[in-house]
């Protein structure tokens, strides 16, 4: 880096140029977002009650939405990576600023001491100071060395000179030698960063691909500290800070905190929820094309030697032993690879769910979905709204409960979407949101970790941060209803939060709960006549939890724990017409319109028993 050069570089410059590649990221995410939630979701085949299909159906129509879904993948990956050549852009701006900055001031000590700037950097004094043996001290030039001793002897020289410029005129040369290295520093850290983000030249987006957008974020990380600090991202703090801390940054520092720290981003409960999704979306990808890789590299699951046909298919002795060797294989395998192997492929089928329910936007009358949280590490937890919860006059969340995981969450997903498909249509001029919350880590086994309180109170916390975040965010000027529903130990959860740290709805839906760890709705810190509870026919699990998860009542006199179905709870007591423990949200039951009842605030449409 030289001095002429630094002296014109414009920092702007490159501010534009992330302004550039910013502006084709939002295009791109828009892009992708339009073909998704639009394009591909109104051409997707829907069949009615009649047998009648609408949409498009045939082998040119899927063909077609391949395709789409393609050019979807690379807009969003195109989304991702010019974020991140953004950032890299305005980090080296930043960077640049910095020691052109430094530059400067030195260049105009200089000129107002009346010193002379050379090209390499080093600075003319003229003769100045008290006379010496009748002479004034002659002037001369001060350079900077890069070498720390010689610089160090020239610093001392310059002191012990009788002329005063000289020591003014090596401060100025270090100063801009400094200018120079930090500059050069800067374009040596950034350029290959950014030659780094240079895609594939083809037309695919690999898992590969997403993988190695995790690789870029972290090198772009080790330097974007500079002017981004990681650091500053809020931790711990409540949803008001966090949209408070996320409502003093400009559009740019939004911009980029997104593109680099998309876990951290995605995590913070009380900012807007499409920011949240758009990063979670980033990490969804990114893991997805992680695990795909680290699947891949597995070695495969050991083939048979022949297959009958094959010319060394001979006899049923030498098939038998061909069997026993293969079976032999096959557990050394498993030995070697089989837990690992699992855990990759359960976490990818939910990855494929939650992938599916993205896509699932105006498909079957579904809302656009956005995704609130993402952790794959243990058995995963996710969240995902079906419906802007921000936008939304009631939302209600869905808690799962015992077995609930990454790897099953289909299910729970399909729970949350019939919510939201018998709630919105009882408000019509409203707009509803449902979410699924599966932000802790549930129990794994009925019996022996469901009985423990340690899963509800660990994951209380979170829930309490999260239902928070949902009132701050909100943005309705009645603030939004918001209710909440849990199923099985969920509903352990909820009752942990409202007991031990606040849970901050309007209403609370039990479905199905083995006990709450209080004996009266009304230590549950839920208005009075908001507490609402179903047990269906031949739903065991009630009776069996109310000895792990039951609270007290004085009424029993002790010695008998209380659960929601009784009497002595006093909640409101809903209507089933469904049995066993896990159909309540069947979409045309009695017991799912009771609940959307509650949920839109339908009061007096809630049959009671």
């Amino acid at each position: 880096m030289t001095l002429s050069t630094l002296r014109a570089v414009n920092p702007d410059d490159f501010e534009q140029a992330a302004d550039g590649y910013h502006a084709v990221s939002s295009a791109a995410g828009a892009a992708k977002d339009r073909l998704t939630n639009e394009i591909i979701a109104k051409s997707m085949p829907v069949h009615g009650q009649d047998d009648s299909v609408t949409g498009l159906v045939g082998q040119a129509a899927d063909a077609a939405r391949k395709r789409l879904q393609r050019l979807a993948d690379n807009y969003h990956y195109t989304q991702v990576e010019c974020g991140l050549v953004r950032a890299v852009l305005n980090g080296f701006a930043a960077d640049l600023r910095a020691a052109k900055k430094k530059l400067d001031a030195a260049l105009d000590d200089a000129t107002a001491s009346g010193f002379t700037v050379a090209s390499d950097g080093s600075v003319t004094f003229p003769s100045a100071g008290e006379k010496v043996d009748g002479k004034t001290p002659e002037g001369g030039t001060a350079v900077s060395y890069g070498d720390t001793a010689a610089n160090g002897l020239a610093d001392q020289a310059a002191h012990l000179d009788p002329n005063p410029h000289h020591a003014r005129a090596k401060d100025c040369a270090d100063r801009i030698a400094e200018a120079l290295r930090e500059a050069e520093e800067a374009d040596g850290a950034w350029a290959p960063k950014l030659r780094a983000l240079k895609a594939q030249n083809d037309l695919t987006v690999s898992h590969t691909d997403w993988a190695d957008v995790h690789s870029d974020q972290e090198a772009v990380q080790q330097g974007a500290d500079r002017y981004l600090d990681q650091g500053d991202i809020p931790e711990g703090r409540t949803p008001r800070e966090n949209a408070a801390w996320w409502n003093d940054l400009t559009d740019e520092q939004r911009a980029d905190y997104t593109a680099l720290y998309p876990s951290s981003i995605g995590a913070l409960d009380g900012i807007p929820s499409d920011v949240r999704d758009e990063a979670n979306r980033a990490v969804l990808a990114q893991t997805r094309g992680h695990y795909e890789t680290q699947l891949a590299a597995l070695p495969a699951k050991p083939g048979l030697y022949s297959q009958p046909g094959s010319s060394d298919y001979f006899d049923s002795r030498e098939r038998s032993q061909q069997m026993t060797e293969w079976h032999q294989r096959m557990e050394e395998w498993k030995d070697k690879h089989g837990e690992e192997f699992d855990r990759l492929t359960a976490h990818i089928r939910g990855m494929d769910a939650i992938e599916a329910q993205l896509k699932s936007s105006d498909r079957e009358g579904l809302p656009e979905s956005y995704l609130l949280g993402f952790n794959p590490t243990g058995d995963g937890q996710a969240v995902i709204a079906a419906g802007n919860p921000d936008h939304a006059d009631h939302t209600a969340v869905y808690v799962p409960g015992t077995g609930a995981s990454l790897s099953n969450i289909e299910g729970d997903i399909d729970r949350m979407n019939n919510l939201w498909r018998v709630s919105a249509p009882l408000a019509p001029e409203q707009n509803v949101a449902t979410v699924m919350w599966l932000g802790y880590d549930a129990p794994d086994d009925p019996r022996f970790d469901a009985p423990f309180a340690h899963y509800a109170h660990e994951g209380a916390p979170a829930l309490e941060m999260f239902t928070e975040g949902l009132k701050e965010s909100n943005n309705t000027e009645s603030g939004g209803h918001h209710t909440a529903v849990g199923h099985s130990y969920g509903s352990t959860v909820l009752g942990s939060t409202a007991r031990l740290h606040g849970l901050h709805v309007d209403d609370m839906i039990l479905v199905g709960s083995p006990g709450v760890e209080v004996g009266h709705a009304s230590d549950l810190g839920i208005p009075e006549g908001h507490v609402w509870n179903q047990e269906a026919a031949g739903d065991i699990v009630p009776d069996i939890g109310r000895w792990s998860h039951g609270g007290e009542n004085i009424e029993f006199g002790g010695g008998v724990r209380v659960v929601p179905s009784d009497i002595a709870f006093d909640a409101k007591q809903m209507t089933t017409d469904t049995e066993g423990h896990s159909d309540y949200w069947k979409e045309d039951s009695e017991s799912i319109m009771n609940q959307a009842n509650v949920i839109v605030g339908a009061y007096g449409d809630v049959e009671l028993e």
